[in-house]
């Protein structure tokens, strides 16, 4: 199918080698539309109705997050382009939102409007769980998207007991006793979690370090997770870990 994308960078320049890329490499799209400012953009979006659009992060005295406010209803795709690793990033990440960094890669664009192509209509509740998260100073109330076959869940960090990995896939195990699986990986949660009282104890296991009831020296090391499991600690995380719980 055609794709129609609406382009929005505070630097004509940026724009015209994203477009530039993007018409050149890819048969099915279409520039509907390109702005340098939110009104022009808002504007342009509503008219235009594109599939997927292209937004900057930072953009002078505005900031891309300003103009989705502005939609009651996000019925687009959003890909956020930025040339910087900050904060944003990682609520951008949290909301499983996609994103490029500058200048963009043409096999970074491939995979990325190949996954927006199979996932058209599903953005609305990842930009509004992404604006809660922002907005949230409890970071015991942020809550993750986990992809599933259906879509997509949300889950609140504080209701992670802990991540296992499993034939590259994580197992996530919840409070409640329920487990579902993602096909993201458990170093990308590793990298997700670090800020929200995490550890990655073993290379198959990351946890809240908040449910831990108990830790054993036995076997090298486990912890006995508040639902009764036991986990292996290894070697070379024991120390830290026996840190990060006030044990020495």
């Amino acid at each position: 199918m055609q794709l129609k994308v609406f382009l929005v960078d505070d630097e004509q320049k940026a724009i015209n080698t994203l477009s530039n890329a993007l018409t050149t490499f890819f048969a099915n799209i279409i520039i509907c539309g390109t702005a340098t400012n939110i009104t022009d953009a808002y504007n342009g979006i509503s008219t235009s109705q594109p599939h997927l659009v292209f937004l900057d992060v930072e953009m002078g005295t505005e900031t891309g997050f300003q103009l989705l406010e502005k939609f009651e209803q996000v019925t687009f795709e959003v890909a956020f382009v930025t040339g910087h690793v900050e904060f944003a990033l990682k609520a951008i990440k949290f909301s499983a939102l996609d994103y490029i960094l500058k200048p963009a890669d043409i096999s970074e664009l491939k995979t990325l409007l190949s996954k927006v192509s199979r996932n058209l209509g599903s953005e609305n509740e990842r930009v509004k769980q992404m604006f809660g998260n922002i907005e949230s100073r409890d970071k015991s109330e942020h809550k993750l998207a986990v992809p599933t076959v259906q879509g997509y869940e949300f889950i609140r960090v504080d209701h992670i007991l802990y991540l296992s990995s499993s034939e590259g896939y994580s197992e996530i195990m919840l409070t409640n006793n329920k487990k579902m699986v993602s096909s993201k990986s458990l170093t990308l949660y590793e990298d997700l979690l670090n800020d929200y009282h995490f550890y990655r104890i073993h290379h198959s296991s990351l946890i809240n370090l908040s449910y831990v009831k108990a830790f054993y020296k036995r076997s090298g090391g486990l912890v006995k997770m508040e639902n009764e499991e036991e986990l292996e600690v290894a070697r070379s995380r024991k120390a830290d870990l026996l840190d990060l719980l006030s044990l020495r």
